[in-house]
């Protein structure tokens, strides 16, 4: 059964709504097993996983420091032919997804949607967003998409 580590880091709490959004997106796609953590876990998630979603707020236009660490670290873990999407939220300015949609795409995974950025609290309609983009990476991993080729 394909799997979504779908992994996150939040201060307000803004980027933790979106991310259990994200999950009840993925979950909503059958035949996939879905996992939502707190980033800072093994690197052997990432390599069990089949897709994997990350999200983080945006501090200082970068991604979070716990974020950071993991984006500097996918280097040294086979991702290629992996399904990868990226969210968040921030206060000022909203780099954070962009910058972990880039780090994907440079590892070889095909990120799918457009990455997510909200700005403070998500409301019902970026909520929605965010289980789009949980729903569109689990249907890129369903075996009903791997037969049709897709």
């Amino acid at each position: 059964m394909p799997k979504v580590l779908i992994l996150y880091d939040t201060r307000t709490g803004n980027t933790g709504r979106m991310a259990h959004a994200v999950a009840e997106g993925a979950r909503s796609v059958g035949g996939v097993e879905v996992a939502l953590k707190k980033v800072g876990g093994s690197l052997e998630e990432l390599v069990a996983a089949d897709g994997i979603i990350l999200g983080s707020p945006t501090h200082n236009t970068r991604p979070s420091q716990a974020m950071r660490r993991l984006l500097s670290n996918l280097g040294t873990i086979p991702l290629g032919g992996k399904v990868g999407a990226a969210f968040g939220s921030y206060g000022w300015s909203g780099e954070a997804p962009r910058i972990i949609a880039r780090a994907l795409r440079d590892r070889g995974l095909r990120v799918v949607g457009e990455a997510v950025r909200v700005r403070k609290t998500p409301n019902a309609n970026d909520l929605a967003r965010c289980r789009d983009l949980g729903r569109a990476v689990a249907e890129a991993l369903s075996p009903i998409e791997e037969e049709k080729g897709g």
